[in-house]
């Protein structure tokens, strides 16, 4: 089975750290399905991963492996707090996701938990997508932009009040938009995602950070939004809008990874 060597690489917090939800544990293998693609992915040591499924290419592709990451870390250790997130959680990725998938994933995301997203995901796939089997197992592929076409079934996967965000989604964005993104300035790219209906602040950086390379996006939400008042505010009472603010500045370039870090931290609070 192919191998590929790593560097500054943890498998399990970066596939468990919130960014992604198309992924599932077996034993000691990691499964993760990306659109049409179905892979499965272990860590025999610090420095080497085995895998299956697909090539080493675009393993190291999605799993950010060319990133400056020892640089990154550097630019984003500001201060003690950061820095032990750093340290106990060291080798955590940002993965470069499909942008459709990540769209309808952080859509579902509103007001939900991690459980409830991966089933909405899980039945959409069903409902929409093509029947894979892999490895002894049956999986689902995502469907394409205006492939959630039934409202009736979307609704069906208990999307709730986001049936309707993710209908609108489906008929209003194509590939050509997202890949048009990624020429636009951090701020103009998030004003567009914004357009859609449902996208709000949260999850336009959530699409901008876990798919499009805009590693200055900094996603505020619950947890995030009390580490840092807890940490950087002493308890006091700021909008998400404030917070934002202060981590894009504070931390700048790469203020995505420290999010992800401090995401890690903040369950632990």
């Amino acid at each position: 089975m192919p191998k590929i060597i790593v560097k500054d690489f943890n498998l399990e917090y970066t596939l468990l750290c919130g960014q992604l939800f198309r992924v599932k544990r077996i034993k000691d293998w990691y499964y993760v399905v990306v659109r049409d693609h179905i892979f499965r992915v272990r860590q025999l040591s610090a420095s080497q991963l085995e895998f299956y499924g697909v090539d080493k290419e675009f393993l190291a592709y999605y799993f950010a492996l060319d990133e400056p990451y020892r640089n990154i870390l550097a630019q984003i250790a500001k201060d003690q707090h950061i820095r032990r997130a750093i340290k106990k959680y060291h080798g955590l990725r940002i993965v470069r996701q499909d942008p459709w998938e990540c769209l309808i994933s952080f859509i579902c995301s509103s007001a939900a938990n991690i459980p409830k997203i991966k089933l909405n995901l899980d039945l959409l796939a069903r409902f929409f997508g093509k029947k894979i089997e892999f490895n002894g197992f049956e999986w689902f592929s995502f469907p394409e932009p205006g492939g959630l076409s039934d409202y009736e079934k979307i609704s069906l996967s208990k999307t709730g009040f986001r049936a309707k965000y993710i209908k609108d989604a489906n008929d209003l964005v194509s590939e050509s938009f997202l890949k048009s993104l990624k020429k636009l300035p951090y701020l103009e790219a998030k004003k567009s995602l914004k357009q859609i209906p449902g996208v709000g602040d949260k999850v336009a950086d959530c699409v901008l950070l876990f798919s499009l390379d805009f590693t200055e996006a900094f996603p505020v939400d619950t947890w995030i939004k009390k580490v840092l008042q807890k940490i950087y505010f002493k308890n006091q009472r700021v909008s998400s809008k404030q917070l934002q603010d202060f981590a894009v500045n504070y931390f700048g370039r790469y203020a995505g990874y420290a999010q992800q870090f401090l995401y890690m931290m903040a369950r632990e609070i």
